[in-house]
């Protein structure tokens, strides 16, 4: 039988009290535990592994949102449950220094995504009109004859090739427009063919209209070929440094 533990969602300044009514996993209330001038916001949960299915997700990120549209939090990951509010007390008593560092870095900011795509329906056969050499290549193993595999696979090489040298240069596109007004940057890998790059970006809160008006202006660097996606704001879950020591007799547990 499980016990009672902690589900962890971030951290806070010790100030900060719930609002009346809000609830995080399995409709628990929401409660912080605090020590110094810092705190964890927490739910009581049963100590168990967490399957990240929709019921369990979805209030972890609605907590997180709901925080840090009212303070600075550092957000946890999914998934994070402490046998007991002592443990966690432990882990803020540990770490104390290196949790409000990252308060302090990560106040007043947010978490902006950007998505480019190209919007087209063969991407190879695009970049085979827009780019001389892939076009030579191509011309010269499939003109006339049958291809060897060796061939085909110098075909597929040099696709890649300019695949990836077109994402280097969106990518520098997209950042050279919108770097005035960001904190850093942090890529997340193409995990489809089309996507040209896929950005998080670390933004102050208060210029979130000149970034608005940065997104404006890059959008009018792209033809019809591409589609830009931007989300946001979220809390800055891409850019916690925060790694987090367990007091001994927790790490050897």
């Amino acid at each position: 039988m499980s016990t009672a533990g902690a589900y962890l969602y971030g951290f806070t300044e010790s100030s900060f009290e719930p609002t009346p009514g809000l609830r995080g996993l399995r409709g628990a209330p929401v409660t912080v535990i605090t020590f110094a001038d810092i705190a964890a916001v927490v739910s009581q949960h049963p100590v168990q592994r967490l399957m990240p299915a929709r019921s369990n997700v979805e209030p972890h990120h609605r907590v997180v949102r709901q925080v840090s549209g009212e303070r600075t939090l550092v957000p946890a990951a999914f998934g994070h449950v402490g046998d007991s509010d002592a443990d966690i007390l432990a882990v803020l008593r540990a770490n104390h220094r290196d949790i409000r560092a990252e308060i302090d870095r990560l106040a007043q900011k947010c978490e902006m995504g950007i998505k480019v795509s190209w919007n087209v329906d063969n991407i190879f056969n695009f970049m085979v009109r827009t780019n001389r050499e892939l076009r030579q290549v191509r011309d010269r193993v499939f003109r006339g004859r049958e291809p060897s595999m060796n061939d085909k696979l110098q075909v597929g090489a040099t696709f890649e090739a300019t695949l990836a040298h077109e994402r280097e240069r969106l990518t520098a596109l997209v950042l050279g427009a919108v770097k005035p007004v960001i904190r850093d940057v942090f890529h997340t890998p193409p995990r489809q063919e089309k996507t040209a790059c896929e950005l998080a970006l670390l933004i102050d809160r208060a210029r979130m209209a000149e970034f608005e008006e940065a997104l404006r202006h890059m959008a009018t660097l792209f033809d019809a070929n591409f589609t830009i996606e931007y989300t946001g704001p979220w809390p800055p879950y891409s850019f916690v440094h925060l790694r987090l020591q367990l007091p001994e007799r927790l790490a050897s547990a």
